[in-house]
């Protein structure tokens, strides 16, 4: 049964966000849906953008996210069985179970939540003083929209040593691999940032862990250099560089050897290994971010400190966004959509009086919006 405006539920992921005028007994007196719009569009669905929704919600403000993929955004595609020991409250906590968090938060709050629809376009109207959104379900329109799409599309960066590609999932992975598949395997990591060592960090209970590393020097968190210096369990290698992954038929076999060289001494040594795991980082893509007519610094879009873009009623947040002295981190992330959050809440309500308490409940003269009836 569809609902009036005045009893809009919060609904389900993927549904459409359709809001009907209500006649005196309630129900639609059309099967036409009424064009609405929303005080915020949010374009991603990681933490940034799931953070930027808790605070937007918490203004009481009507908040839409629109997600390519699933909600969690890395958390939940790229790294579900990471455990992540750089998030504030937990000593560890896994990827996935830390991005179910994130989303079961904003589904609590009552954003609505969209995943698989794609955005293609943002558009400002100026004289509607409307953003159009365009995405592959439908048109909507917002008073403001914050961008918080990560780095786009996510393609892992490659080695390109003969057999990185004829191995590929049999036996050649990227990111952080399952657990339970490398128990009691021989698995070699490749990588010297964060990812890498993390990822030999969470399998040296459970497998026998070769790390290497091209340059001199780790490149990860302090923490994790030294716990991967002092463990016995972990045979780590600089200036070592993949010459070539071996292994079965390349048709049909798995990966049984690697080959590596010092690159000081040029010396070569193979030894025998189950799994590669590469993890030196992945290439954004973000092409589409590029006809939106935001000002970009290479791949990222261009805000000021309070998450402002070139485009009145734009923000941005997240890895999608750079600003002077960005340091790129997990909770930077949420803080960046926490301010973007409050950004579009001055822009959008432009309250009379703002105070740092308002942050945490909208004016009792303001109440819950709803997604209004567009102009015609």
């Amino acid at each position: 049964m569809r609902r009036p405006c005045a009893t809009w539920p919060v609904s389900r992921a993927g549904a459409t966000p359709l809001c009907y005028p209500p006649t005196l007994s309630g129900f639609p007196n059309s099967e036409a849906p009424v064009p609405m719009t929303w005080e915020v569009i949010i374009i991603g669905a990681g933490p940034a953008g799931l953070s930027a929704a808790l605070f937007t919600r918490m203004r009481r403000m009507s908040t839409l996210l629109l997600d390519t993929a699933v909600a969690g955004g890395q958390l939940a595609s790229l790294y579900p069985k990471k455990p992540v020991h750089d998030f504030p409250s937990y000593s560890y906590v896994m990827g996935d179970a830390l991005g179910r968090n994130f989303v079961e938060q904003t589904r609590h709050m009552g954003s609505e939540l969209h995943e698989g629809e794609y955005v293609s376009m943002i558009q400002r109207d100026d004289a509607a003083n409307v953003i159009r959104v365009t995405s592959s379900k439908g048109t909507y329109e917002a008073r403001a929209v914050i961008v918080a799409t990560g780095g786009g599309a996510f393609e892992p960066r490659k080695i390109k040593k003969p057999g990185e590609a004829e191995y590929k999932d049999r036996g050649v992975g990227y990111g952080m691999p399952d657990i339970e598949t490398c128990r009691g395997k021989r698995v070699l990591v490749v990588g010297g940032g964060d990812s890498a060592l993390e990822a030999a960090i969470s399998l040296k209970d459970v497998a026998d862990v070769t790390l290497i590393h091209m340059l001199d020097k780790w490149q990860g968190m302090d923490a994790y250099v030294e716990e991967i210096q002092h463990s016995p369990r972990v045979r780590a290698m600089l200036d070592t560089e993949t010459v070539e992954i071996r292994g079965d038929d390349e048709a049909t076999g798995m990966v049984r050897s690697v080959v590596v060289k010092n690159k000081k001494s040029e010396a070569t040594e193979e030894f025998p290994i189950d799994l590669v795991a590469i993890n030196i980082g992945y290439l954004m893509d973000t092409k589409i971010v590029r006809q939106w007519g935001l000002e970009l610094e290479g791949s990222q879009i261009k805000t000021d400190i309070v998450m402002n873009t070139n485009v009145t009623g734009v923000f941005a947040c997240g890895d999608i966004a750079t600003y002077p002295g960005k340091y790129k981190l997990l909770i930077t992330a949420c803080s960046e959509g926490a301010a973007a959050a409050n950004s579009a809440y001055i822009y959008v309500r432009q309250p009379k009086k703002f105070t740092v308490g308002e942050l945490y409940a909208a004016p009792k003269d303001e109440g819950d919006a709803k997604p209004e009836r567009a102009a015609s």
